[in-house]
């Protein structure tokens, strides 16, 4: 599973637009798009700039989701937990189920999930792993929803170095391939063609965000990248 992480309406709703034609031409398994907020907890300064200058155009979710629909890949959305409750958590689940394939909230702790479904989401969250994980947790993260799991491979913000190699990292990634039955994607520090290939040795998947929200503001840079990392 290859994916990328872009930050929705940036630079601007015609370029998003744009590059979401780009990506349909890529065999790219997934896209996860980031709905600007004004809060963001674990974006690094890169994504933290390109939200912060989203923001300050004050799209609409709707807005956003409309030309999101254009995605011919399975659909992600990264969010906050407010950003769906105030919108209304069964009117959103209503309104997009049928294009979304599964939240990623960033905010929303594996073992509040439950709250949001009694309150009408039926859009699978996708849960998350880090290296603080403790195995007695895998059992009840193994019941969540969604099809499957975001492991941060990173202490800290988005946008960091990771060395792939590392052995905890990659003892940390057999246990979840030991104790919970999904397939994981890792996230956080996958800046090149390399570290994909790093990655691919013990995770079914990984996400780039970063380095294509860097591009994002110019088109030929942003497919540039995504055939420099093979996609």
């Amino acid at each position: 599973m290859k994916g990328i992480y872009i930050v929705a309406g940036y630079p601007d709703l015609e370029n998003f637009k744009n590059q979401i034609e780009i990506v349909n031409k890529t065999d790219i398994s997934f896209v996860e798009i980031g709905i600007p907020f004004n809060d963001p907890v674990a974006d690094g300064p890169v994504i933290a700039d390109a939200i912060e200058k989203t923001v300050k155009k004050k799209y609409s979710i709707d807005e956003i989701l409309e030309i999101a629909k254009l995605v011919n890949k399975n659909l992600y959305v990264m969010t906050y937990a407010n950003i769906i409750y105030r919108y209304g958590v069964k009117k959103f689940s209503e309104k997009y189920k049928d294009i979304i394939k599964g939240l990623i909230i960033a905010d929303l702790p594996n073992r509040l999930h439950d709250y949001f479904y009694k309150l009408g989401l039926f859009i699978p969250i996708i849960p998350f792993v880090t290296m603080e994980t403790r195995r007695e947790d895998f059992k009840f993260i193994k019941r969540l929803k969604g099809d499957f799991i975001y492991f941060i491979g990173m202490r800290g913000t988005t946008g960091g170095k990771v060395d792939f190699e590392n052995e905890l990292l990659i003892k940390k990634a057999n246990e979840i391939k030991k104790f919970i039955n999904k397939n994981f994607i890792i996230g956080f520090g996958i800046k090149s063609k390399e570290d994909t290939e790093k990655v691919r040795k013990f995770a079914n998947g990984f996400v780039i965000g970063t380095e294509l929200v860097k591009r994002q503001h110019d088109l030929k840079e942003f497919e540039y990248f995504l055939l420099e990392i093979g996609f």
